[in-house]
């Protein structure tokens, strides 16, 4: 699997760069692990780095950073990939502290892990550590956002075979009273793909009952994506689960269906299949909901990438019919993917950068966060633009013909343009679980 060779080199190269000297003892003056490191650390890498680590859609860090026994071996390799700006992973230039889940080392913190290794990696006075980091996921069963209140996997596991490549495929899964008795606002959601690196990604949506309705597997097949409901969200390499501010909610309803939409890819061969049963977690809000929550997407499915084309851009907008509250943005492409920028045009003709991502990368597939919600009211046009590279050198470099005039479609071979963005609009009256039963 392309994915798969691409990770590993990249241990087998950190690898290589984690060779460093004994332990040395700290001079006055030295910078060392326990005063000066381990709260960068700490802040910065351990919410990964640990044996449990959080799992981003597929990618669990491949070392943990817990102590300095673990740590001072790759010191040599966090110097080289902090310094690069490689690590922690973040590829969006602008905008700058508006993203709550940014990360970026400032220069102070770079400059002080550089001269940590160049000191020789000393431990200095464990005295001087701050107290552990504490981390959810170690009391909620794997699940980062704490112990959800549901938990709703497919009712029997599937076998990706030995000779599958690609495969794209979607499951049901109709909620029964037992599993959920009653309608409930919930105010986060978070996937398992339960397929380690064969899991590509995974997008999940709720449709609810609707009496004489022919069954959504029927409307599924008939409509696609749009006969299965209300996305919820997708997640690839990456992604992290989202919890909604206060005030904001999804409606669940008693009877609805789940959709688990997937796509798995891997290397085909002997050996290689595996069982994968896929899960949704919901996370309920039992305070007032005065705003809806809605995750769609701005796309462009009419495109056909010229080969050998280094640079190719495809656009896409839409002009808003309502005022909305933007809570994330995530941009979707393929292999050829390069770069993706989001820009709002008011209706005063004022123009303002949403999101800026030079370097995309389908290994690193972020959901891009507001830290407070935005505000683009009716009239403002969202622009969404896309870069592909499909030369020769970048065919060579991650597997794929350039001679091919590749289009819109569900393979990791072809391509996709899609800008996801989840926003939120106002109830006309405050909603609340207790009240609406």
């Amino acid at each position: 699997m392309r994915i798969q060779a691409r990770t590993v080199a990249v241990v087998l190269a950190v690898g290589a760069l984690s060779l460093v000297a004994a332990p040395s003892q700290a001079n006055e003056g030295d910078v060392t692990y326990y005063r000066d490191v381990l709260p960068i650390i700490q802040d910065n890498c351990q919410s990964c780095h640990q044996p449990e680590g959080q799992n981003l859609g597929g990618v669990v860090a491949p070392m943990s950073f817990m102590n300095y026994a673990e740590t001072r071996p790759w010191a040599r390799a966090i110097a080289h990939k902090v310094e690069a700006r490689e690590m922690p992973p973040w590829y969006a230039s602008a905008p700058r502290d508006v993203f709550s889940n940014e990360r970026l080392l400032t220069d102070a913190e770079i400059e002080t892990l550089l001269s940590w290794v160049e000191a020789g990696a000393p431990a200095g006075d464990r005295a001087d550590a701050p107290a552990p980091r504490q981390f959810v996921e170690s009391t909620s069963d794997g699940w980062s956002l704490g112990t959800p209140d549901y938990v709703f996997k497919l009712d029997e596991p599937y076998f990706i075979e030995d000779d599958v490549y690609d495969l794209n495929i979607s499951f049901f899964k109709t909620l029964t009273e037992a599993e959920l008795p009653d309608d409930v606002w919930v105010r986060g959601w978070e996937f398992k793909t339960d397929a380690g690196k064969v899991g590509h990604h995974m997008c999940g949506f709720v449709r609810g009952p609707a009496p004489g309705e022919r069954p959504v597997e029927e409307a599924a097949a008939e409509e696609g994506a749009a006969g299965s409901g209300q996305l919820l969200t997708c997640i690839a390499e990456g992604a992290e689960a989202v919890m909604l501010p206060d005030g904001y909610g999804l409606r669940l309803e008693a009877g609805s269906t789940l959709t688990y939409n997937m796509h798995y890819h891997k290397d085909p061969g002997e050996g290689t299949g595996i069982w994968t049963q896929p899960e949704i977690a919901f996370f309920v809000e039992d305070r007032p909901v005065r705003y809806q929550v809605i995750n769609d997407s701005i796309g462009n499915t009419g495109f056909e990438i010229p080969p050998g084309h280094p640079n190719y851009r495809i656009g896409m907008s839409r002009t808003l019919d309502k005022d909305i509250q933007v809570l994330t943005y995530w941009p979707h492409a393929h292999l050829r993917g390069t770069a993706s920028r989001y820009t709002a045009i008011y209706p005063d003709g004022r123009e303002e950068l949403l999101l800026d991502v030079p370097e995309y990368d389908q290994g690193w597939q972020e959901t891009y966060k507001y830290k407070e919600p935005k505000l683009l009211p009716e009239g403002t046009r969202i622009d969404i633009s896309f870069w592909y590279d499909n030369s020769e050198e970048r065919g060579a470099r991650y597997d794929f013909r350039a001679s091919d005039t590749p289009g819109h479609g569900p393979r990791t071979d072809d391509e996709m343009s899609l800008g996801f963005i989840g926003y939120a609009v106002e109830l006309d009256e405050p909603a609340n679980t207790t009240d609406d039963d």
